[in-house]
């Protein structure tokens, strides 16, 4: 393991301050670096006029260390300055060192300093100096210098951390990560093209949409049943409200009742882990309302409540439903948060449990939506019905799984596993899947009407990024990515590795076998010709039903799975499973032997990693299924960032990364010949990760004025906008681009 630094001319340990509302690119502020052998040390305000180049060698002879280097990489773009070339990110490496083992205090700056036992930064000012990043705009002398000192600070805490950390560090594939950390920074730079008239469309009448999307999509499932129109009783609180509330608004009271039930409903469902976290934090911290009012009394704060700073953080972390902030998982270097004062704020409140239906708020925000809709929309509840759904389940003759309890699993992954077998519940899983998560306000889209979010690389157990789902556009239900749409002279392509993790297993493992059904087009029906199943002629269209079941039972075994589940994902006896998975041991020996043997290592010696030296630490509790789809997943993330960083260094322009996938964009002109780069970097990538075994790519491109669209959301999308035709007032469908 090479460990040392001292073959570089100049190390520099490097921050940036920076201002970045959500879907910009960052504002640099100011940037302070040392170098780290010599000791130089460079400060510079860099705001309004910066230099044209950064005040150091960036070539090959300098190593650049910071902590989630993508962070300043991005500020480098915005100011135009050549990217360092030789970068180590000690937010991945540490990422990588401890993956899989309890960090207490987070994975940010401050938990890496606090794992290592060096000296924390001190709580005071934090959030001055955050609040007055976020700011912008004309800084004073004082408040210059200000925020420089505190740069300072996350740079004399890297020169602390790099010695604590650099004997444990695999120093050739540690470049191998900071270089794919300067990729994450132009896919954070360039973003993905938004649709933002349609988008701010969507936005101002959601939730009449919404509505009549129910009823419009179930049409064809009969599953959704309004609440039935109730009694308004006067002499109650909430009969009173309602009827008080129906007069001032001039509105029919039956409609306002049961469009409270349905806002109570939705506030109650998104507020439970919120309230349920914060009992939790009481619990932790102790500070219950006469506590808190006897700490005050005494003229005290929540500066001197012991512990409360190391706490507050710690609940931010792991109770992110709270909006305190991130805690020690910062993205974007030492966090500044005061999360103490934040917290003590938050318990300050007594409320811990959701406003009744009577809540003056709750009713004036129901007659306010009845108001704005008009005759559009009927705003009465609308609920699932599960003996609806197993009716019609029935009629289709679709076998659906079942909980422990006998009761039909209506959970998101069993929505998203049968619609795959039965393409006919897609609709439906799409629709439950946008109500109870879609946030059209959190997407962030900047200026430019692009999407950019953190990606936050590495933060997966398998390294694979993990952008927030709501701001990313790839996050939400897939008809949603139906706003990408390039602008004019424009055009984007989604590019993906075909059964990436069958032929990244059938590559590793070495089986023959089943890298010839990899290699054939379509393993899943080689695998049946190669077990016997079906005649050696058959294809998709003779045996659909065959193909069907062994393209189950190899997604199956890649993810671990038994007898029971995969017989009931087929909706076929417990036997049939059995014979599956014998068909596959039996074709594939080679395969489940070096399978075995991974999971045999794991438990045995308590790491396993990838062919670049990403690790998992695990112990006795580990679950083998997870422990068996590791080489996989992590090395399927291997293989997407190497072919990121070719690919970006080739000039292609990248917009996101997607799983198995990558989104780039180029003049409508240009993009045959992008593609075509881009995909024989993505075929470089799989044999270099692969040992020469390469995989195969698709392509779909889609040129201005079109949009792209996820062929599993299509439906839903075309019949969202068509409900949207119905609010003349919106200017985005006079174009007729949607």
């Amino acid at each position: 393991m090479s460990t040392s630094v001292d073959t570089f001319e100049q190390v520099w340990l490097l921050d940036f301050e920076f201002h970045a509302p959500p879907g910009e690119r960052p504002l640099p502020l100011c940037l302070v670096a040392r170098e780290f052998q010599s000791g130089r040390l460079v400060r510079q305000w860099l705001e309004p006029n910066s230099p044209s180049a950064a005040p150091f060698a960036v070539g090959e002879r300098s190593l650049f260390v910071a902590y989630l280097a993508s962070a300043e990489l991005g500020c480098f773009l915005s100011l135009d300055w050549p990217v360092p070339l030789r970068i180590l990110d000690l937010y991945a490496e540490f990422r990588c060192l401890t993956n899989g083992l309890p960090v207490p205090c987070g994975n940010g700056l401050l938990g890496a300093l606090a794992y290592y036992g060096i000296d924390l930064l001190g709580a005071d000012e934090k959030r001055q100096m955050r609040d007055l990043a976020i700011r912008g705009g004309l800084y004073s002398a004082d408040e210059r210098l200000a925020l420089l000192d505190y740069c300072q600070t996350d740079v004399d805490a890297l020169a602390k951390l790099l010695p604590a950390m650099l004997p444990a560090i695999d120093l050739p594939r540690a470049l191998l990560r900071g270089r794919y950390m300067a990729a994450v920074a132009q896919m954070e730079h360039n973003g993905v093209p938004i649709d933002e008239g349609t988008l701010n469309a969507l936005r101002g009448n959601w939730e009449p949409v919404k509505h009549r999307l129910i009823a419009d999509v179930d049409q064809d499932y009969g599953v959704y049943l309004p609440t039935h129109r109730r009694t308004v009783n006067p002499d109650t609180r909430l009969g009173q409200a309602i009827l008080d509330g129906a007069d001032q608004f001039e509105i029919d009271p039956y409609e306002l009742a049961d469009t409270v039930d349905y806002v109570w409903r939705q506030e109650r469902e998104s507020t439970r882990d919120f309230y349920k976290a914060k009992r939790t934090a009481r619990q932790a911290t102790g500070l219950t309302m006469a506590r808190i009012s006897r700490w005050e009394d005494s003229y005290k704060d929540h500066s001197t409540w012991p512990g409360l700073d190391l706490t507050a953080r710690q609940i931010a972390s792991q109770f992110p439903q709270l909006g305190l902030g991130t805690g020690y998982v910062s993205h974007t270097g030492y966090d500044k948060t005061d999360y103490a004062a934040q917290l003590w704020e938050l318990m300050r409140d007594k409320r811990d449990r959701p406003r009744p239906r009577h809540d003056p708020d709750i009713v004036w925000q129901a007659a306010e939506l009845v108001t704005s809709a008009g005759d559009a929309a009927d705003h009465r509840q609308l609920s699932f019905s599960v003996t609806r759904f197993a009716s019609w389940l029935e009629e289709q003759g679709i076998p659906w799984p079942y909980l422990e309890s006998g009761t039909l699993d209506l959970s998101d992954e069993a929505f998203r596993q049968m619609a795959r077998q039965h393409p006919v519940v897609a609709p439906l899983r799409e629709l439950r899947h946008t109500l109870s998560q879609l946030r059209l306000n959190d997407l962030a889209v900047g200026s430019d009407h692009r999407n950019r979010c953190l990606l936050s690389p590495f933060l997966a157990r398998t390294s694979r990024n993990q952008p927030s789902n709501s701001k990313f556009i790839f996050g939400p239900s897939c008809w949603l990515r139906s706003l990408i749409q390039p602008a004019e002279g424009r055009a984007v392509a989604y590019i993906d590795w075909e059964q990436q993790e069958f032929g990244i297993a059938a590559a590793l493992s070495g089986d023959e076998r089943m890298q010839e059904s990899y290699l054939s087009g379509d393993p899943y029906l080689a695998f049946a010709k190669q077990a016997g199943a079906v005649p050696a002629d058959a294809t998709k269209e003779t045996h659909p039903q065959q193909r069907g079941q062994f393209k189950v039972c190899s997604l199956a075994v890649q993810y671990g799975m038994g007898p029971g589940s995969l017989s009931e994902s087929l909706g076929e006896p417990e036997i049939r499973g059995r014979e599956l998975l014998r068909l596959h041991r039996q074709t594939y020996p080679a395969f489940w032997k070096w399978s075995q043997a991974a999971v045999s290592h794991a438990m045995l010696r308590g790491w396993l990693q990838t062919v670049f030296g990403w690790q998992i630490r695990v112990d006795q509790n580990a679950n083998p299924r997870s422990l068996a789809n590791f080489p996989m997943q992590a090395n399927g993330a291997e293989m997407l960032r190497l072919a990121c960083c070719l690919s970006a260094e080739r000039g292609i322009q990248l917009c996101a990364p997607v799983h198995d996938a990558l989104l780039i964009e180029a003049a409508a002109d240009d993009i045959d010949a992008a593609v075509t780069e881009t995909q024989q970097a993505m075929r470089e990538a799989s044999e270099v990760v692969l040992d020469g075994f390469p995989l195969r790519t698709d392509t779909e491109i889609v040129r201005h004025p079109d949009r792209y669209q996820d062929k599993r959301g299509e439906q839903l999308w075309n019949t969202v906008m068509r409900l949207l035709q119905e609010f003349p007032t919106m200017e985005v469908f006079a174009s007729g681009r949607f």
